[in-house]
């Protein structure tokens, strides 16, 4: 059983938030941030492609600048109240 275990690796997808700058030719700029889940970086890269792409078919070429680009981590909703139980999300 181990030798099955160990032929298989545990990937967790986990959420990643992605600042970019959109360029497409003959259009302005876009400053945008999009939510990805993904196991790693180049999953991240994919999946922006992939997103992009679909958003914009008739675009014949997207620039992409990558401003910012890390896992988002979860939010303990507990932390989210103060001691008199006030919402602060």
């Amino acid at each position: 059983m181990d030798e099955v275990v160990d032929e298989y690796e545990l990937t967790v997808a986990v959420e990643w938030m992605v600042e970019y700058i959109l360029e497409i030719r003959g259009s302005s700029p876009v400053r945008s941030v999009t939510i990805i889940d993904a196991t790693d970086i180049d999953q991240v890269r994919h999946e922006l492609h992939r997103e992009l792409t679909s958003l914009y078919p008739e675009a014949g070429r997207i620039d992409v600048t990558v401003i910012r680009m890390s896992t988002i981590s979860s939010i303990d909703s507990e932390s989210m109240f103060e001691d008199d139980g006030i919402f602060h999300p």
